[in-house]
């Protein structure tokens, strides 16, 4: 059984910042070095896909942390006054 999550808003989207920024370096470090082992030369583009997955996978972590965050909270009537 999994524990609910107890972060608030403000420290989901500050953990989203972090996130993205971890993925998306992992992912062109991995990039590059894939390139460079088995491509035999330093070319860009492996590195550049890397980074892509590495930024689209937080990117998706984050949208769902986010929506699950939102969607948990009872929706308010909103009155025009």
């Amino acid at each position: 059984m999994t524990k609910p999550d107890s972060r608030d808003f403000e420290e989901r989207y500050n953990a989203c910042f972090v996130d993205f920024a971890i993925k998306t370096a992992a992912g062109l470090i991995i990039g590059s070095m894939m390139g460079s082992f088995f491509l035999k030369g330093i070319r860009k583009w492996p590195m550049y896909i890397g980074g892509g997955i590495g930024f689209g996978m937080a990117y998706t972590n984050c949208e769902n942390s986010l929506n699950n965050f939102l969607l948990s909270m009872d929706p308010k009537v909103c009155v025009i006054k």
